[in-house]
């Protein structure tokens, strides 16, 4: 595979995603508008976990875009560390579950990565052995795990919005370590076969260098690692690697003059042509050093040049560590460093394609501790940063946040942690992440050494707008049935509260109900409001129903001639009241003559009958309500009466005589 298969090409969006997008943007009028305010913080943390002395740490979460995912974590168990996955469905962080029950020693490193339909994948290392554990469904556990490869460390994983996953990870086989890559599609892994180092004599992945990792829209993995002093990328499609690999560090910078690069950061969209590749970097500057955070934008195989993503000028007082990134579909969003000194948290925002803008600061108030910020996306364009604050005298450590609805303008800072449960903890553990519809989790360690508690936060977007079946329904039950369209929520279904002329009747998760009593008959106002598992509440317009238990009355008249040929006329009029019911009949009655001819029956109708006989004419007629009433009319059809025979005498001659001509 040569350079020329990574040429820069036009940003494309994969067209089965481009469709999940459009319909959750433009279902309705004002879905556009949903994913583009900030969610509402649910008033209570979640606790997964604890409290107990016994969690080590929280080492990551996932959401996919369809709003399921897990987060995952490891305690010891019998004073040995094994790992476990709390699951997030239907909004719900549920209960924690051992993923590698029965294996006896200890398990480190674990990762997560959640894909469409379910699908959620954990690796993790285990007495050197890398293995893998997944399930490709919310209504399946996640089996059991397997090993994938032994002689390893550092696993790094991503899932496309495919549902294709690419594992990194750092081989310790064989003299010098190795970055290598696994597949996943369809259930099922594949190793690459080769290396990935720039330089296959050199040790790469180890330290600093761990490996990071992308799958792409498009079904392509980009691995970023560490070698050598210097930060590496090369392309996966599959288990083919690219020939070429590129480099993403400098070897000089504003003055100052490279020592080393390491703890390269990875983040990518739908088009594998762009990335974001953050990296921290030590400077020699003059007799001093400095730690710098840099972001280079890889196009195609090429890297268009740097990104100062702390914001910092070379040879300054303090420096920058800690990077992160995370882009949107559309390869918008944020590279994040803090000050090594002042803690100060800072993020260079990126624009499409991972084109990079300004640097901002994030905090509003000085931090007495490392803020361990994580960029994270919610939806396609909405994205938010969360770190931990610690104010020192003025309070304890919490975790805050900072959501941006369109992508670029971040929203106010908004305190997600409660200090009723301890201290915060960032350092054992920080998460965040969020859905299609722009909701969003976040989750960290909270509570003394003695008392650690695994905590989630949400925030909820409202229900997506929803409307009743029709603006005005006539019904014939007294108990008649309401029905509307489901509003678009992704985390748990939302329950609908259903009021009758200002009064609640019923709360369902169905789209349909029934009145649970009689209603008198004429019209009634009815509304519905879809409720999520936030507390969020969006009303549909109100709609009226017409209820009409009464049949119409109508009088059917038969005039003419009731004999073969002569014409019959019927005739029909409408006496059904007016008040309460839904009085008149709705357009043409039904009209059967009772010799095999049919039609409609306004206010009159014809017919000619061809054969004697007793016929019964049936007339159905119709309310606007769907009442029905059949009338029927039995009538006899005489013979056509036969024409008088002629007496007329043929006139005979005389005899002996003439005729006359």
């Amino acid at each position: 595979m040569g350079a020329a298969r990574w040429a820069p090409r036009r940003r494309w969006l994969p067209p089965v995603w481009l469709a999940v997008a459009i319909a959750c943007l433009a279902a309705a009028p004002g879905a556009g508008a949903k994913i583009r305010r900030t969610p509402t913080l649910v008033p209570s943390n979640v606790v997964v976990d604890g409290p107990t002395p016994n969690i080590v740490g929280l080492e990551g979460m996932s959401i996919a875009r369809d709003g399921d995912g897990g987060l995952v974590y490891t305690e010891t168990v019998g004073g040995v560390p094994h790992v476990f996955v709390s699951r997030l469905t239907d909004g719900f962080f549920h209960g924690p579950v051992q993923v590698d029950a029965g294996l006896a020693n200890p398990s480190t490193q674990p990762v997560i990565a959640a894909g469409p339909g379910g699908l959620l994948i954990v690796a993790f290392i285990n007495d050197g052995t890398l293995y893998v554990a997944s399930t490709a469904s919310t209504q399946s556990p996640i089996g059991a795990p397997t090993s994938l490869v032994g002689g390893a460390v550092n696993p790094a994983l991503s899932v496309s919005t495919y549902g294709k996953a690419y594992l990194a990870f750092t081989s310790t086989q064989g003299s010098t370590s190795a970055v290598r890559a696994a597949f996943y599609d369809g259930g099922q892994w594949s190793l690459e076969p080769t290396a990935l180092n720039d330089e296959p004599d050199e040790s790469a992945g180890t330290g600093t260098g761990r490996p990071s990792v992308v799958a792409c829209g498009d079904g392509v993995g980009i691995v970023a690692w560490g070698e050598a002093g210097h930060v590496f990328t090369r392309r996966v499609s599959g288990t083919v690697p690219s020939v070429v690999d590129e480099q993403a560090d400098p070897s000089s910078q504003d003055g100052g003059t490279e020592i080393s690069s390491g703890d390269p950061e990875i983040s990518s969209g739908g088009d594998s042509s762009y990335a974001s590749v953050a990296f921290q970097e030590e400077f020699q500057v003059g007799a001093g050093e400095q730690s710098r955070v840099l972001m280079n934008h890889l196009h195609g195989s090429q890297y268009d040049g740097v990104l100062r993503a702390d914001g910092l000028a070379m040879g300054g007082p303090e420096g920058a560590l800690d990077p992160q990134t995370a882009v949107t579909e559309f390869g918008a969003g944020w590279v994040t460093s803090q000050r090594d000194q002042s803690n100060e948290l800072f993020a260079a925002q990126l624009g499409q394609n991972e084109g990079g803008q300004a640097v901002q600061r994030i905090d509003s108030s000085s931090n007495l501790a490392a803020a361990d910020a994580v960029p994270a996306t919610a939806g396609t364009i909405s994205t938010l940063i969360a770190w931990q604050q610690t104010p020192g005298v003025s309070g304890p450590a919490e975790i805050r946040v900072r959501y941006a609805p369109d992508g670029s303008d971040l929203g106010p800072e908004q305190v997600v942690s409660e200090p009723a449960l301890g201290p915060v903890d960032a350092d054992l553990g920080l998460a965040a992440g969020g859905d299609l519809a722009g909701d969003a989790a976040i989750a960290w360690v909270q509570g003394d050494d003695a008392d650690r508690r695994i905590v989630t936060a949400q925030l909820f977007q409202t229900p997506g707008p929803f409307v009743p079946g029709q603006s005005l329904t006539y019904a014939t039950s007294a108990e008649p049935l309401l029905s509307w369209s489901p509003s678009s929520e992704l985390w748990g279904p939302p329950r609908y509260t259903v009021e009758l002329d200002g009064a609640p009747i019923t709360q369902t998760y169905s789209i349909t109900t029934r009145t649970p009593s009689p209603i008198a008959n004429g019209p009634h106002t009815w509304e519905v409001t879809a409720t999520n598992q936030g507390g969020l509440a969006t009303a549909a317009r109100a709609a009226t129903v017409f209820v009409d238990t009464v049949a119409p009355r109508a009088t059917v008249r038969v005039t003419g001639a009731r004999r073969v040929g002569a014409r019959l006329e019927i005739r029909l009029t409408d006496s059904d009241p007016g008040g309460r019911r839904a009085s008149g009949i709705d357009g043409p009655a039904q009209l059967r003559w009772g010799d095999g001819t049919r039609g409609s029956l306004g206010r009159s109708a014809a017919h000619t009958y061809r054969r004697a006989g007793t016929y019964t004419v049936t007339v159905i007629v119709t309310d606007r309500a769907g009442n029905r009433t059949v009338v029927k009319r039995r009538i006899r059809i005489a013979a056509k009466p036969r024409p008088g025979r002629a007496t007329t005498k043929r006139h005979r001659p005389a005899r002996g005589g003439r005729s006359r001509r």
